[in-house]
């Protein structure tokens, strides 16, 4: 049997990049797909898509047990992803280009899902390798960017990232590329979550720690100009310079009314409505456990937070915890551990809490070394499944309470109860 909560956030990933292939990338050609139990009529369990043209429009040909159907962007994209999100499991699926690129989804019957890719032109295939995490767009195709899927030459003068010629400067290459890459996670976490009670209402969008707010200025004019659904944009930031910056930027953009800033603290900040999703971009140690908790406690359906500095958990590890001493003895090792532990605390604190959580790296590390994101939609009622019991054995086995837990312990109290520790083999 098919362990459901390795299996959601492998599968969502893969699909992430799957997806964007079939509906954004330039010079798609088909698609199909191959699922475990019937999706359509006569016990059909296959589905092929095409792009096809009408009276100029370019639209999505969807075929199922030989009745087809022609969908525009949303509609087809939205039907994909309904299927995807079902319990039924999704075997395979295949997606080609026209300049030779592919991707091949296979699901093992361990429940791994595995992502071959080939590049354009290539002669033969990849090695098949486990999705753990959001790949790059497409077959790294460079030139579809989210933001030049619309005309962002105005947002990107206000936020700096080119001139008054319109060339984009140097030194905010790196920026642009991270931007857009956030960009297309944000949008394929938008398709996981469950369809909204009301979808013309402004979508609530937080940006806790904003800083200059690149990630949410983008995120707002992205998500108005391809979904067509207005972001009311609201950021904190304890830094008065910065919070002073988005407020000019958002008068720039003659959004002042949609987009505010209140410099304080997380933990003191009260939005105007309960958020729909809450951003968080490097902010340091436990303020990026303060903005999940915001998220949390505030039922936000979406959460995307990429940590910063982690120290509060480094200092809690025993140095003594065998069989760890020979790592924890060691400085650096020590701190890049105490990384990964925090994201993994945070991440199954996360779906003790209700959520479909995964850590994946949303840029290249060369851009930055703080290139990990938790990302997280909120589809599942809480403490549901094993999320519990894998959390407390994480807690058992390392003698830690993260900040996190802590911090959560009013809505869930067995996230900070003491932990049985394992028992401890006395020493030669």
């Amino acid at each position: 049997m098919i362990n459901q909560e390795q299996y959601r956030p492998q599968l969502h990933a893969a699909m992430a990049e799957l997806s964007a292939l079939v509906f954004d990338a330039p010079g798609f050609r088909s698609a199909s797909f191959r699922f475990r139990d019937p999706i359509g009529p006569d016990a059909n369990a296959e589905l092929s898509i095409r792009p096809v043209e009408v009276g100029g429009e370019p639209l999505w040909q969807i075929v199922r047990a030989g009745l087809s159907e022609n969908r525009g962007h949303g509609r087809a994209k939205k039907l994909l992803w309904d299927l995807v999100n079902t319990a039924n499991i999704l075997l395979e699926a295949h997606a080609s280009a026209e300049d030779g690129s592919a991707l091949h989804l296979r699901t093992t019957k361990k429940g791994h899902v595995l992502l071959q890719r080939v590049r354009g032109g290539a002669q033969g295939a990849g090695r098949d390798a486990p999705c753990a995490g959001a790949a790059p767009a497409a077959h790294d195709r460079e030139k579809d960017y989210p933001l030049a899927r619309f005309d962002s030459a105005a947002l990107l003068l206000a936020l700096g990232f080119t001139g008054p010629d319109g060339a984009m400067k140097p030194s905010m290459h790196a920026k642009y590329r991270q931007v857009n890459q956030f960009l297309s996670i944000l949008d394929a976490v938008l398709d996981e979550l469950p369809a909204r009670k009301d979808p013309k209402a402004p979508l609530a969008l937080v940006d806790c720690g904003c800083g200059k707010a690149y990630l949410s200025f983008g995120a707002k004019a992205y998500l108005e100009a391809t979904r067509g659904v207005p972001v009311r944009l609201e950021g904190v930031d304890r830094n008065e310079k910065v919070v002073a910056f988005c407020r000019r930027t958002a008068e720039t953009l003659g959004c002042a009314d949609s987009a505010t800033f209140a410099a304080c603290d997380i933990a003191s900040f009260r939005p105007s409505a309960p958020p729909d999703v809450v951003l968080s971009l490097h902010a340091c140690d436990t303020a990026t456990d303060e903005a999940i908790a915001f998220g949390v406690e505030r039922g936000a359906r979406a959460i995307l937070s990429a940590p910063c500095c982690q120290h509060e958990l480094q200092k809690s590890l025993d140095a003594g915890l065998r069989p760890h001493r020979a790592i924890l003895r060691n400085g650096i090792l020590r701190e890049r551990l105490a990384d990964i532990l925090t994201d993994a605390f945070r991440a199954q604190i996360l779906r003790v809490m209700g959520y479909r959580a995964s850590v994946v790296e949303f840029v290249d590390p060369e851009a930055t070394a703080r290139n990990v994101l938790v990302r997280a939609a909120r589809v599942t009622r809480p403490g549901t499944g094993t999320a519990l019991a894998d959390y407390e054995d994480l807690r058992a086995a390392w003698r830690v309470t993260p900040w996190l837990a802590t911090r959560l312990s009013a809505l869930r109290p067995e996230l900070s109860a003491s932990p049985t520790p394992p028992e401890r083999k006395p020493s030669p």
